[in-house]
């Protein structure tokens, strides 16, 4: 009979999604300088712009809510 190994206990955190929150935050802040830029000259690619960050910002949330649930289980 085989031994059965269980891996409760013995997860590790994703290194992968603690890197991720540093170019979310980047692509963040570049996404409102550039919109911020464009907000007098062309309103429609202005708008686009902080809904591309918004969409970065409730990604970087999520990860962050997922980052702390790995550091709270470690």
């Amino acid at each position: 009979m085989k031994n059965q190994f269980s891996k409760v206990g013995h997860v590790k955190p994703n290194i992968k999604k603690f890197l991720k929150i540093e170019e979310l935050q980047n692509l963040y802040k570049s996404f409102i300088e550039e919109a911020y830029n464009v907000m007098q000259t062309d309103s429609s690619l202005s708008d686009y712009l902080y809904f591309e960050a918004f969409k970065v910002k409730k990604q970087m949330i999520r990860v962050e809510a997922n980052n702390s649930k790995l550091h709270s289980g470690l």
